[in-house]
Order: structure tokens, then C-alpha cells, then sequence
């Protein structure tokens, strides 16, 4: 399992962005349409963006490699799910 955990302004999305390049995955995102001109701006072509609900609702070919960004966004879109605990890896 990847994770990108760093502070706001740090590089994650353009670390994500290559990760999915390097990768083949698909990223699951807030506004696709602001990654793709963001990966326009990074220079990285040939990402595929779907929202959250395109992901819940399993718009993609099942067997991708998937990407989240924003995690928690992604959980808070559904009012069933209230809360999580996690692990970092040491």
C-alpha cells in the first residue's frame, strides 16, 4: 500500500500523480476536471481522474489500480461512515 502523508503545499499531488503514471492507476479525486488541468500543468499526460462517486459507484474497469486522493474526503461523502483508525507503518 502507497501512502503520500506530508503537510498541505508539500507535493503530494504531483507525487501522486507520478505514482499513477508509474503505475497505471486510476486517481479518485474531489473534481477530476482540476487534476487533469493540474497534470497538464505538471507536465504528466495520460492520467485517468474519476470523482468520488464515479468510484462508489465503480465507473472504472474492476481491476484497475486505484489512487485516492484525500482519503478522508472520499470516506465523508457517505453519512454511514463516522469515523476510522489507522496504523502508520513504522
Amino acid at each position: 500500500m502507497y501512502r503520500i502523508i506530508d503537510k498541505r503545499g508539500s507535493g503530494k499531488t504531483s507525487r501522486l500523480m507520478l505514482l499513477a503514471k508509474e503505475t497505471g492507476a486510476i486517481i479518485v479525486c474531489s473534481n477530476p476536471e482540476a487534476f487533469e488541468y493540474k497534470a497538464k500543468a505538471y507536465g504528466i499526460d495520460g492520467l485517468q481522474f474519476i470523482s468520488y462517486d464515479d468510484y462508489w459507484e465503480m465507473k472504472y474497469k474492476v481491476g484497475t489500480p486505484i489512487l485516492v486522493d484525500e482519503i478522508d474526503g472520499l470516506l465523508t461523502r457517505y453519512d454511514n461512515i463516522i469515523g476510522y483508525c489507522l496504523t502508520p507503518d513504522d
